[in-house]
């Protein structure tokens, strides 16, 4: 069943607009038929960044569209997949290396010391503390700027 349109200006009513259910087996059918997404987009009543987004959902073969980078597309898995390949690193080289530490600043104490990386926000002393292990919430407190 396709939606009726209103008046002159093609646009459908919310009210005539059938539900996705309905129109998955006509999307399929277009799909397969090779319309463009405009085409299909007429024809259900729909944006076409709606038909694309439930072609994906239905697993349908993707398609190009404006944006896409050339020369890549996803494999079967969702990862995507360079036609031209990357150069192999040497992994037992990359284990060995020292993580690279900066400064920073303990939430807790206010001190500086030495982080292993930005998710590393309280220092190992504030760490080991009761209060840190119990999580009992510290007073606020007030820093000059």
């Amino acid at each position: 069943m396709l939606p009726e349109k209103t008046g002159d200006t093609g646009i459908l009513t919310s009210a005539v607009l059938p539900s996705w259910q309905e129109q998955d087996v006509l999307l399929r059918d277009l799909w397969a038929q090779n319309k463009t997404q405009q085409e299909i987009s007429a024809i259900l009543g729909r944006s076409v960044a709606a038909i694309m987004t439930r072609a994906a959902r239905l697993g349908l073969p993707r398609r190009s569209a404006p944006g896409r980078k050339p020369g890549s597309h996803r494999a079967s898995g969702g990862e995507i997949r360079m036609t031209t390949p990357r150069p192999a690193s040497n992994k037992a080289q990359d284990s060995k290396t020292e993580p690279q530490t900066s400064s920073r600043i303990c939430l807790m104490c206010l001190r500086s010391f030495p982080s292993l990386g930005r998710h590393n926000r309280i220092c190992p002393s504030c760490k080991n503390s009761s209060e840190y292990e119990s999580a009992v919430s510290l007073a606020d407190i007030n820093i000059p700027v």
